[in-house]
């Protein structure tokens, strides 16, 4: 399991957060390539985000941002089983979504 396994970090509000490898390569083979070669900016976006929101449509979704430029870097997790949490995307944007903020540095 551990060579599937790209990170798992524990964020500030205590759960830990693992991303497969699989996972990995579909957010960057197919959905936002513009990430590839960044995956340690995705690990360090959920151990030290700026801001945590919590998603509008599923307040089980949590939504990390970490500013890079002019641009934030996303993390959207949800829960995997009790206590585990993984990475669903991860993408660059402008907007920071709404949402019920969770945590902020």
């Amino acid at each position: 399991m551990a060579r599937r396994q790209m990170f798992k970090v524990t964020s500030p509000l205590g759960y830990l957060v693992f991303l497969s490898r699989d996972r990995w390569r579909e957010i960057t083979r197919f959905k936002h390539p513009a990430l590839a070669g960044k995956g340690r900016l995705v690990r360090d976006c959920i151990g030290s985000p700026s801001l945590v929101r919590e998603s509008v449509k599923n307040p089980d979704v949590h939504l990390y941002y970490r500013p890079l430029g002019a641009v934030h870097v996303c993390v959207v997790v949800a829960p995997a089983a009790k206590g585990r949490w993984f990475v669903v995307t991860a993408y660059l944007t402008k907007n920071i979504k709404e949402g019920r903020e969770l945590w902020t540095s």
